[in-house]
């Protein structure tokens, strides 16, 4: 009886290994695209080249901001895949692009007007893409803020979240799609020192190194996805 008892549990424990490896293993080759999915993947390497953007970054933003619906409006206004608020977005038509643009939601005029955001807030806060993204979600003061503090306890829950969640997605995107992204022109360092990833530069400045998307064992993919997947999961729904 013991026996038996002891080889249900061996038989338990191995079926549970199985499962688990097979889900570790196997979820972000079948599901990877499905979580953190890709689309204009044309525009954003452009724009960001434009910008001297990280595109990984470029497009864990728009993930996080409209869900890759080109036609997504908020509650306070804010306008397509970036999801910028009109004011800002005619200033930047205006500033960058000298008034060129017509139709905010078209998926090419929305990216870039974004790029040239981020790229600019970039450029305020010397490159600091933590900075960058609190300013992107809860404006100026709230960077400011979060500058002065070096801690984002000062900040409402929405911004608090932002960047962590923002750069959470970056790795799974930098993982998944090192294939789909031209090659980097700039580098790109995340808050916390090391290096991943990159993408182009032009009209802004960021200074902030990092190595390039290069993602060539399955191994290493896999750890990466998992790695972005579980800091995203724990910005969403455990922080507080």
């Amino acid at each position: 009886m013991k026996l038996k008892a002891i080889q249900t549990a061996l038989v338990v424990v191995l079926a549970v290994g199985i499962f688990g490896f097979g889900v570790y293993r196997y979820f972000p080759v079948i599901f990877g695209d499905t979580v953190y999915p890709l689309d204009y993947v044309d525009q954003i390497n452009s724009c960001a080249d434009n910008f001297g953007l990280d595109k990984p970054l470029l497009a864990a933003l728009i993930l996080k901001e409209s869900g890759f619906n080109p036609r997504a409006v908020s509650r306070a206004g804010a306008m397509g895949l970036t999801q910028l608020m009109p004011l800002t977005a005619k200033g930047i038509n205006q500033r960058v692009f000298d008034g060129k643009y017509s139709d905010y939601f078209d998926p090419e005029t929305n990216i870039c007007m974004g790029a040239a955001h981020l790229a600019g807030l970039m450029g305020t806060y010397n490159g600091d893409v933590t900075a960058a993204l609190i300013a992107y979600n809860g404006g100026d003061g709230a960077a400011r803020r979060y500058l002065a503090a070096r801690d984002t306890s000062v900040l409402v829950t929405e911004t608090r979240l932002y960047a962590p969640k923002i750069l959470a997605a970056r790795e799974a995107y930098a993982s998944l799609y090192a294939d789909k992204f031209t090659p980097p022109k700039a580098e790109f360092k995340m808050p916390d020192g090391t290096s991943s990833g990159s993408s182009g530069g032009s009209a802004f400045s960021t200074p902030t190194p990092i190595i390039k998307v290069e993602v060539q064992k399955q191994s290493d993919k896999t750890n990466a996805f998992w790695k972005g997947f579980i800091k995203d999961a724990f910005a969403r729904f455990i922080s507080k």
